[in-house]
């Protein structure tokens, strides 16, 4: 009997009824948790596992273990230059190759036979400059075209007077077009902002201006380069002639006239082209992915946002983002707009049938407290939008109670996307 005089009986469970019991008590107190916010520890990898013989090279070492914030990895690579990091599988695959580009560099005499071609020809790129005035069909660009190029890059550098990547006086030497050349040879950026392979760039283009160097011969001959791999994450390849033909001030001049026949004003488009977190590859890249979606609605605010990416991690998930939104929509003739006012990262596109999708370079999607507000935010603005259905497509996998999470909100997935 207690105080109040009502009696209490025990009741006495089996032990197959009590684990029964406390199986059920278990699942419930998972759900409300999963209710109330559960979060999980982001996973880690070994390097082996992720890159498999990419996970080590001549000149470099990727430690271990490789980190994820939810939604990216964070790679740290050993090299002979230094520590680096690289956030992302898709800016990793880049870092890769450029290594691989470096070490195929350096495995050939090329620098010496440029130095000595420098030591013997010091003046020419004087020499250069008074003969192209002079005589213009008898130089290295021996076309009339090849003039009206050099007159339109001048034209272009004076457009962009304090926007452009390239020196100026290297570029009436012609050293930023061998640099070009030299690195679409390589299938890297040469713009790139890996400072190792940007100084090994500068060092050999500034050597072949000055000795008058078919850079595509001396190309022919570095060990390893027929064999270099020209990874589908970088689309390098896919216009490397403009990257070759045109500097960064006139390839800034045609990209701001792609945007202007979009609907995006100057305006936008030079806050784009000032982020330095982006090269001129990585714009002409997002500007060609653009076009393509040419009838799409607010893609102005679209490169608004792009332009205020704050890290070369963001600048690079954010090209690649548009690229791969670019591809879905080749394959799927559905996107009709751009909604809402997300982040930078996280633009939607809306659908012919009311749908929502979103595209996304995403390593590994886990629950942690930063994906939840993401995927919380995307989920107010599909409402927002008044979708039908949300569909988000991403290039890697989701863990199970990220999955368990999105569909909780309505969420369609697709992973491991071939875009």
């Amino acid at each position: 009997m207690n105080q109040g005089g009502s009696r209490v009986e025990r009741i006495q469970l089996s032990p197959a009824k009590r684990a029964a019991l406390l199986g059920i008590l278990t699942l419930l107190a998972a759900g409300a948790g999963a209710a109330a916010g559960q979060f999980e520890k982001t996973p880690s990898y070994d390097p082996t596992a992720v890159l498999s013989g990419a996970s080590a090279g001549s000149n470099y070492l990727v430690m271990s273990p490789v980190s994820t914030d939810g939604m990216l990895r964070h790679y740290r690579l050993r090299t002979r230059w230094g520590e680096f990091e690289a956030i992302g599988d898709e800016l990793m695959a880049a870092r890769i190759k450029e290594l691989n580009a470096l070490h195929a560099l350096d495995e050939t005499n090329t620098t010496k036979s440029f130095g000595q071609a420098v030591v013997k020809e010091v003046a020419a790129p004087v020499v250069f400059a008074g003969h192209m005035i002079v005589h213009p069909v008898d130089t290295t660009q021996n076309t009339v075209a090849g003039v009206g190029q050099l007159v339109g890059g001048i034209r272009s550098g004076f457009n962009n007077m304090g926007k452009s990547r390239d020196d100026t006086v290297a570029d009436l030497t012609g050293q930023t077009k061998e640099k070009r050349l030299i690195a679409t040879g390589l299938a890297v950026d040469p713009y790139t902002d890996f400072q190792p392979l940007a100084d090994r760039l500068n060092e050999l283009a500034g050597a072949a201006a000055a000795g008058h160097l078919a850079v595509s011969g001396a190309m022919s001959a570095v060990p390893g380069v027929a064999g270099l791999i020209v990874s589908n994450t970088s689309t390098v390849g896919g216009f490397g002639e403009a990257i070759n033909d045109y500097s960064d001030a006139q390839l800034m001049d045609m990209n701001r006239d792609k945007l202007a026949r979009l609907g995006v004003d100057g305006a936008t488009a030079d806050s784009l082209f000032a982020n330095r977190n982006y090269t001129p590859v990585d714009m002409t890249a997002m500007v060609e992915a653009l076009s393509s979606l040419n009838g799409v609605g607010n893609i102005g605010p679209t490169v608004a946002r792009a332009a205020d990416a704050g890290s070369r991690a963001t600048a690079y998930f954010v090209r690649r983002r548009m690229e791969l939104t670019a591809a879905w929509q080749r394959r799927n003739k559905t996107i009709v707009a751009f909604v809402g006012d997300d982040s930078v990262m996280f633009p939607l596109a809306q659908t012919t049938s009311s749908g929502i999708v979103g595209v996304y370079p995403i390593d590994v999607l886990a629950w942690t407290p930063g994906t939840a507000q993401t995927i919380d935010a995307m989920t107010a603005a599909a409402q927002s939008a008044g979708a039908r259905s949300k569909t988000l497509v991403i290039t890697g996998a989701a863990t199970p109670l990220a999955k368990s999470n999105l569909a909780a909100r309505g969420w369609n997935l697709e992973e491991r996307a071939k875009l």
